[in-house]
């Protein structure tokens, strides 16, 4: 009884241990929304909050474990992350619900973070986490796309990144992450297919030849107005694999509209989209040649044609078989000279039945412009137990080895 003249004496403390229960079994369901749309940035300190907070409400025991990713370095020197913060670099990840994997750059976390990802054209020596704080679970992450040709390799050389980094996240197939979000990658349509393959084929993966049924080749391109031969935008023209110096080798038998500063200002679009559209309706060939002669390196060039109705002329140092289905590309280095390339280009300009089987690959595939494939290999890698420990002696001859990495261009081309 006097429990009950207490209760009815203190309405109040039973509005607030109401609101108390409520607020936690609310929080339940809204936290994991919060996360995926709030980023976590460096500037925010809520996030100290949202991760006490699920240590004492009931359906945080439902988590396993909260993976934190940090970005210690700028990314291109401004406080970005390619794929974004918080939740949202894992929203396509078809995860198991007892692990949430968060990205952020808010430094004071370094203590509990997995995984610090170190993009490394913005790499410091002077501003690494101190040695002191390393602990021992930490994967420290060496993130780049650029090639090794445009690599501060006397950066990497100093003693300070022997045994410094245990993980690779790169475009390289060769990396523990193979990361393509910014470059692209072939799909599958059906991914229950088995007769579709999964690009890029992983190093060492058997040959399997992609065969594609003629008859069902429905793929329908109007070429009427694709009369156009050779399209390339570009604005750097002095390139190591002096790509230059083939276009135009190639443009003295076969016309070729140079879009951009490489060009002579007779050809132009206002925005990508309308340069996209014009590639499009117009142009039979795009030029998707690399800046540099190197392992894997693959850019947005190779697919941007793709996306767009229009057949690939590739060049670069990659196994682009490894990459795309065999017949919807022509690699410039299978010929022996720019002229014999321009004469199989012209034999494609007057047979409309042999360049439209270039496209025989869209009976199994699409392009992903922005796979993630990245991020949610890396929250895997977190999360998985059994992840092996690794490190890297020397990370500058990993990712550099001359005449290995990267080679010259071929004399019988350029």
């Amino acid at each position: 009884m006097p429990k009950l003249i207490g209760w009815r004496l203190k309405p109040a403390s039973c509005w607030l241990a109401s609101t108390f229960v409520g607020v936690i079994i609310a929080s339940c369901y809204l936290l994991p929304a919060y996360w995926n749309n709030h980023p976590l940035s460096f500037h925010e300190q809520q996030f100290g909050a949202i991760k006490n907070l699920t240590e004492i409400l009931p359906c945080s025991k439902n988590l396993d474990r909260k993976i934190i990713i940090l970005q210690w370095t700028t990314y291109f020197w401004k406080n970005e992350s390619e794929y974004g913060f918080g939740g949202a670099p894992f929203d396509r990840c078809n995860h198991s619900r007892s692990v949430i994997c968060l990205m952020t750059m808010d430094r004071s976390l370094v203590n509990e973070s997995d995984a610090i990802i170190f993009h490394v054209r913005d790499l410091n020596p002077n501003d690494l986490p101190p040695v002191e704080w390393r602990r021992p679970h930490q994967h420290y992450i060496f993130f780049f796309y650029e090639s090794p040709m445009h690599t501060d390799m006397a950066k990497l050389r100093l003693p300070v990144f022997q045994h410094f980094f245990n993980r690779t996240m790169t475009y390289r197939r060769d990396s523990d992450i193979l990361d393509l979000h910014p470059y692209g990658r072939m799909k599958c349509i059906d991914t229950s297919s088995r007769s579709c393959l999964n690009y890029p084929r992983s190093n060492g993966s058997p040959v399997v030849e992609d065969t594609f049924d003629s008859a069902k080749n429905s793929f329908q391109i109007d070429l009427s107005l694709k009369n156009r031969t050779v399209a390339w935008f570009a604005t750097n023209c002095n390139t190591d694999s002096r790509r230059e110096s083939l276009i135009h080798s190639l443009s003295l038998f076969i016309p070729v509209d140079i879009y951009g500063s490489c060009g002579n200002g007779s050809h132009r679009c206002t925005n990508r989209v309308d340069c996209d559209l014009m590639l499009n309706r117009y142009y039979r060939f795009y030029l998707s040649f690399e800046n540099s002669l190197c392992t894997d390196y693959v850019t947005e060039k190779l697919y941007r044609p793709m996306d767009h109705d229009t057949v690939p002329v590739v060049y670069g140092e990659a196994d682009y078989s490894s990459y795309l289905p065999a017949g919807s590309y022509i690699n410039a280095r299978d010929f022996d000279s720019p002229r014999s390339l321009a004469n199989h280009l012209n034999k494609l300009m007057n047979d409309d039945e042999l360049y439209l089987s270039y496209f025989a690959w869209r009976q199994k595939y699409v392009v992903d412009r922005a796979p993630v494939d990245g991020m949610c290999q890396l929250c895997r890698l977190l999360s998985d137990e059994n992840t092996k420990e690794k490190s890297y002696a020397d990370i500058a001859t990993w990712w550099y080895s001359v005449n290995q990495t990267c080679r010259s261009p071929p004399a019988s081309l350029v």
